[in-house]
């Protein structure tokens, strides 16, 4: 295979940005949870969410660009995306894209993701007992905090079997001023923002065996964060995943398919994950899918469907809703619905 070294060498360099990380993360249990920035972990896209967001190896076209942006490299012509997520307690996420195929010089995508969590209430520390209300701090009003993500995607196809992508996002966040009080006991108006940048890379890989498909990939590696004295980091997160269709085993290839995903995945804030999903496509037109992700606080199960419509050999619509289940029943069950539209 004239390609493997480049595969090996993405591999190393995935290795080597992760394993130090990895190896800290084992002997170390206070990595849990030190990660900012949290609504990066929310899954983009009712396709991948509805098949228990397994599938690396398997997304394609500008809905890659929040797993792996490798899949990129497939995008046909032209896509614009849209996705809105009914998140857990009464918050909600929108991503919009616009991917565009330039032949052999690869494929670009743009990318926005930010998140509405509705008005807060602004509390401060009182700088005496006088200035405090009954529950001991001054009441400053409401605030609506700003969760903001701006991608700039690159895939390319380096022949029929091996495809490589990158992205580099805008990360901002504002919770608004607060007051608090210094030592000495005066007090100070502060503003809470942050912004950084992070970057996403991923391969995909076909090593010729009917459908098969292995993937890795590796989302938001930034450089630490400062805010005030203290710092912290982005949801750095590697993947590996596989993915089949499971009717290419038939010696007879019926016309719908029955694709089995499984990722594992190593978070920098948390312990191993394994997510697994099959999604049922008949003629291509119509798409269940059920999931499973394991050793997650809420949503275990999910599920989903889509439908796929082509008005030309160009046109195409598609339009999946996610469904996941909150075995914990304490939220609301989140619910995504995305739309896109190639041409």
């Amino acid at each position: 295979m004239k390609n493997l070294p480049v595969l090996i060498a993405c591999v190393v360099s995935l290795s080597i940005v992760v394993l130090p990380d990895a190896l800290k993360a084992q002997g170390n249990f206070t990595q849990v949870a030190q990660s900012g920035m949290q609504y990066l972990k929310i899954g983009v896209d009712a396709a991948m969410v509805g098949r228990g967001e397994a599938g690396i190896s398997y997304v394609k076209g500008v809905p890659a660009i929040f797993w792996n942006p490798a899949g990129l490299a497939d995008l046909q012509g032209k896509e614009f995306y849209f996705s809105h997520n009914l998140w857990i307690a009464d918050i909600s996420m929108d991503a919009v894209a616009l991917g565009l195929n330039m032949g052999n010089n690869g494929a670009f995508a743009l990318s926005a993701i930010w998140m509405d969590y509705g008005k807060l209430n602004a509390t401060a520390v009182a700088n005496s007992v006088a200035g405090a209300n009954q529950l001991g701090y001054v009441d400053e009003g409401t605030f609506s905090p700003t969760d903001l993500a701006i991608g700039l995607a690159y895939s390319l196809r380096i022949s029929e079997q091996f495809s490589v992508g990158g992205q580099v996002r805008f990360l901002y966040e504002n919770y608004g001023q607060n007051t608090i009080v210094t030592q000495s006991g005066a007090s100070q108006n502060v503003s809470n923002i942050v912004q950084t940048f992070s970057f996403d890379m991923g391969t995909l890989y076909y090593p010729g065996f009917k459908s098969f498909a292995f993937a890795m990939s590796i989302q938001n590696f930034s450089p630490a964060i400062k805010y005030q004295e203290e710092a912290f980091s982005t949801p750095l997160t590697f993947k590996l995943g596989v993915s089949m269709n499971m009717l290419d085993l038939l010696e007879e290839k019926p016309k719908s398919s029955l694709l089995l995903a499984v990722d594992a995945i190593h978070p920098r804030d948390y312990s191993e994950r394994l997510n697994v999903g099959l999604e049922y496509s008949y003629l291509g037109l119509f798409q269940v899918r059920a999931g499973y992700r394991s050793n997650y606080d809420v949503g275990n199960y999910t599920t989903g469907v889509g439908i796929r419509y082509s008005f030309s050999n160009e046109t195409q619509i598609n339009l999946d809703v996610s469904y996941m289940i909150n075995a914990t029943g304490i939220f609301s069950n989140p619910l995504q619905i995305t739309a896109g539209l190639m041409f």
